[in-house]
């Protein structure tokens, strides 16, 4: 990232300041040889992620081309939800601001949910379960609607396969969650969580005819993810290799100065903004 307001806005911390360039620029051809390998890595990775969506996609689209789908009963219960979740709420005086952020990520050991940590002290969960195009993501984008037009201020994690969608929102001013049970954001329900199933929603029997076809999509989406994984941790390999040229080569006691300096600053930031701050 880079600094839209040097000194004004943002602060830059320069940590080649602590290195040893000469011990660095013995080893440069290893260095960019590792680099090189690193972004080839990275690039497949990205390749097979990209396979990965387009398949996931193609598994949501057979429950509403085939019709299995009820999309009337589908609007029905949103709507539910909405006078269940806000009725009882007063509409708020203010704009709603939507915080935007991820609960999931793509790593070197596949992909990692902290789901968890968000959501676990919530007075009110609301996990809505079924397969992949059975509209919980409909569910979740609506409520997100409803809670943005009451003025409600909204947390919304997205999918770090597909960061356009959006698979959870929390509502802070209500303690309430809306909760995209799917692979990896699996939550085991507690006491006082509503579970709803969208699979309910489906025609079984129109569904059990186009079975088969969607089952290879969901297959070849998996092994895409797979092999995306494989990348990814192989490159992790290579970025751990880079890493033993720098190891020896930095000043750790004058970095961990600069992080004192550092936080001394972020404490002295937040002190300033607390005298200043409305009561």
């Amino acid at each position: 990232m880079d600094p839209k307001n040097p000194g004004a806005v943002d602060e830059i911390i320069h940590l080649g300041d602590h290195w040893n360039e000469a011990g660095l620029r013995a080893h440069k051809k290893e260095i960019l040889a590792l680099n090189r390998e690193i972004r080839r890595l990275f690039n497949h990775a990205y390749a097979y992620l990209e396979a990965a969506n387009l398949f996931l996609n193609e598994v949501r689209t057979y429950y509403r081309d085939t019709g299995a789908l009820d999309i009337a009963a589908l609007d029905r219960l949103v709507l539910d939800l909405i006078h269940e979740i806000f009725v009882p709420e007063p509409c708020l005086d203010k704009s709603s601001y939507v915080r935007r952020l991820f609960a999931t990520a793509i790593t070197p050991d596949g992909p990692v949910s902290h789901l968890e940590t968000i959501v676990g002290h919530l007075r009110k969960r609301y996990i809505i379960t079924g397969d992949d195009g059975t509209g919980k993501g409909t569910v979740v984008n609506r409520l997100l609607d409803a809670a943005q037009m009451r003025g409600y201020d909204v947390e919304a994690y997205h999918c770090a396969l597909d960061p356009m969608r959006v698979d959870h929102i929390v509502l802070p001013e209500l303690g309430v969650a809306v909760i995209n049970h799917v692979e990896p954001h699996f939550l085991t329900p507690q006491e006082g969580d509503k579970v709803i199933d969208t699979g309910q929603l489906v025609d079984a029997g129109v569904d059990a005819l186009f079975a088969a076809e969607r089952n290879v999509a969901r297959a070849l989406y998996r092994r895409c993810m797979e092999q995306a994984v494989w990348f990814i941790n192989q490159a992790k390999q290579r970025h751990d290799e880079m890493e033993s040229y720098y190891i020896p080569n930095m000043n750790f006691a004058d970095i961990e100065a600069r992080r004192q300096m550092v936080l001394e600053r972020i404490l002295e930031i937040a002190a300033e903004a607390e005298t200043i701050r409305p009561r």
